[in-house]
């Protein structure tokens, strides 16, 4: 199973801005100056940035949530349709359009806009070769997306996309396969509720668990959970805000980075990505709140990943 992040910010889409960009470009500068002095005839400057940190190294990226998913079996499956879904559909568009049939599947947590709005402007959606499956615990999908593309809203209506599209609903802590991937969807504390995915493919178990408010008050149900979650290869998980700012903001459906690194200890998970940054916080400022509540790498050996775009994962 591989696994490639298309979009890893919160609520709206954040380009870098221009300060920042230029603020990453004097820090670079400035340590490859110093980088330089202490021994010019072998400095390497593609050694050198092979070795810059994030976020120096890697812009996280200004699209908002999209994941894909790819099979040992060819399965195409993506979560969620934020704005990366464009950059993926880009990529996805000439096996899309070269007449052969072609099988995508699109699991949806919920419908707030960052999480949706990438379908319009997805090329695989115009070719009548592709048959999209869309899978949620929402029983009136069809029609939330649907009213996203009213004309009054934007200027091809779902229907005229071209390609065959079919929903299914799913029911939450049952069992579905795709191909040899077995998931299983659970239901998380959101505004408005959200859905989360087990993943599993053999003996390789990944968790998507995007938008959830993560709560101590939780911890006694969390544990109820245990034994479907705990030793899970991979976690993604909301980590928007920094432990103040979620302490003033309880009830708005996200979690603190403290509190999603603790829950993927608590479930005895392996690596955990956090994501969903926070769209008033620059690229250094989330590394920041990150390297502070926590470390790389925890004691018990969990790895601790600040999830950027194009990151790519293989379980």
């Amino acid at each position: 199973m591989k696994i490639t992040l298309f979009g890893v910010r919160g609520s709206l889409p954040t380009p870098i801005s221009k300060p920042e960009q230029r603020e990453k470009t004097l820090k670079i500068l400035q340590m490859a100056k110093e980088e330089w002095k202490k021994d010019p005839a072998s400095f390497s400057e593609e050694e050198f940035l092979n070795h810059l940190p994030i976020p120096l190294s890697q812009d996280l990226g200004g699209n908002t949530t999209c994941v894909f998913i790819e099979g040992d079996g060819g399965e195409k499956v993506i979560l969620d349709m934020g704005t990366g879904l464009r950059v993926l559909g880009n990529q996805m568009a000439p096996q899309a359009f070269s007449g052969e049939d072609m099988d995508i599947h699109i699991l949806v947590s919920h419908t707030h806009w960052d999480h949706i709005q990438g379908w319009p402007f997805f090329k695989p959606g115009y070719s009548p070769s592709c048959n999209i499956h869309f899978y949620s615990c929402i029983e009136n999908l069809e029609e939330r997306l649907i009213r996203q593309q009213h004309p009054e809203n934007f200027p091809v209506t779902l229907q005229q996309m071209a390609s065959k599209k079919h929903f299914h609903l799913w029911k939450e802590f049952e069992s579905y396969m795709l191909g040899g991937l077995k998931i299983i969807p659970f239901g998380l504390r959101h505004p408005g509720s959200c859905t989360g995915y087990r993943i599993r493919e053999g003996n390789k178990i990944f968790l998507f668990c995007t938008d959830v408010e993560y709560r101590e008050e939780d911890r006694e149900h969390l544990l109820k959970m245990k034994p479907q979650i705990a030793g899970a290869d991979l976690i993604i998980i909301d980590a928007q805000y920094s432990t103040a700012e979620a302490e003033k903001k309880l009830g708005w459906g996200h979690t603190a980075v403290s509190k999603a690194v603790e829950f993927a200890e608590m479930m005895e998970i392996r690596s955990v990505v956090l994501t969903h940054h926070e769209p008033d916080h620059s690229d250094h400022e989330v590394a920041r709140i990150i390297l502070d509540e926590a470390k790389l790498v925890k004691p018990g050996g969990m790895q601790v990943h600040i999830a950027h775009e194009g990151q790519k994962f293989i379980l």
